[in-house]
């Protein structure tokens, strides 16, 4: 680079705003243990736990049957005539799949209730974010374990001040 050139690169480094020279200013949140540890979160954990345990319960005692069933019918069957087994295994196929029905129709109003309440949490969350990134100053937010984060600084990391002003509403 020839002189009279670096000279106007320095020039124009320095007529620069020392902003521009730092370049953005980013911190990250951890959601999902925004979602773990704040007090919002946790009542929502324990809300959904008590909608779904009795059902969660009622599928892994009939889990539990189910697979007495099958262990009984291996056992016993040498000594039950065929009819006697095919009648055993039609009904154990039966139960088999009203189960999986039953499990999957839970699983589906479990993510569904997941979702809905989720939504409780995300938006006054997205609110307090908002709140700490212009207090600090941050000009970008990214959410922590999103897809094509590779590495962060753990010093930008703002998930403590999320959870910690979240509780304090």
């Amino acid at each position: 680079m020839s002189r009279p050139l670096q000279t106007k690169a320095l020039l124009l480094a320095l007529a620069l705003p020392l902003p521009a020279l730092a370049g953005p200013s980013v911190g990250y949140v951890d959601m999902q243990k925004v979602l773990e540890e704040s007090r919002i979160g946790q009542q929502v954990q324990e809300q959904l736990r008590k909608d779904f345990e009795p059902r969660g319960r009622a599928l892994a005692e009939e889990e539990q049957t189910l697979m007495q069933m099958q262990q009984s019918l291996e056992r016993d069957a040498p000594l039950m005539s065929e009819a006697q087994v095919d009648k055993q295994r039609a009904e154990l196929k039966e139960r088999i799949a009203a189960y999986q029905k039953e499990a999957a129709q839970l699983q589906r109003e479990l993510m569904k209730a997941q979702q809905e309440k989720g939504r409780e949490i995300v938006v006054p969350a997205r609110e307090v974010v908002n709140a700490i990134a212009e207090k600090r100053g941050l000009d970008m937010v990214v959410e922590r374990g999103q897809n094509g984060l590779l590495y962060i600084d753990e010093g930008l990391d703002i998930t403590e001040a999320v959870i910690e002003r979240l509780d304090d509403d």
